[in-house]
């Protein structure tokens, strides 16, 4: 009986000592990776490529001076890679007499042009259109103010700050000269 009683005193202390004791702490949360998500990056607006993937606007003036007419275009062209964007001033004259003659007969009448080219940037915001220069000191920020048709998104045509219409126009071809 003794060692019945040694017995059962040794079985009921293993199973006293043996258990684990429930800890208070906390497991730490388990490690998740961090979401990064990409820098933001200023988008250029979604331009369709082909005929229309830049447009041109043009306004045009003719003051006559005595004999000789006096013409100005200026031709603003924006919308191709990301925003960039032209402006070309292009001014001539003329003799619409000698013009008409020339014509008649069939000859190409030879007139001198000068062309001046303004690069730089546009942004659109609200309706309205922005030409910044790339030589700000020379040329002015030049802004426009979108005119769209009635009922629809297309633009109709643009506004300077002076309210001249800029009437939708053809963009010049690039040319190549060898």
């Amino acid at each position: 009986m003794k060692n019945l009683f040694i017995i059962t005193t040794l079985l009921i202390c293993i199973f006293a000592l043996g258990q684990k004791k429930k800890s208070t702490k906390m497991a730490p949360p388990p490690v998740v990776a961090p979401k990064i998500n990409p820098p933001a990056t200023k988008k250029a607006p979604d331009f369709t490529y082909g005929n229309n993937a830049a447009k041109c606007y043009i306004y045009r003036t003719e003051e006559k001076k005595d004999s000789l007419v006096y013409v100005t275009e200026n031709l603003l062209e924006y919308g191709w890679v990301a925003s960039n964007a032209r402006m070309i001033i292009t001014t001539y004259s003329f003799d619409p007499i000698k013009k008409q003659q020339v014509e008649k007969d069939g000859y190409i009448y030879g007139q001198s042009k000068t062309m001046q080219y303004i690069d730089g940037e546009f942004a659109l915001e609200k309706g309205n259109l922005t030409f910044t220069p790339n030589k700000k000191d020379k040329f002015d920020v030049r802004h426009f103010k979108l005119v769209y048709k009635p009922k629809t998104q297309k633009v109709n045509y643009i506004k300077d700050e002076n309210d001249r219409p800029y009437k939708i126009g053809d963009c010049p071809v690039p040319t190549v000269s060898l």
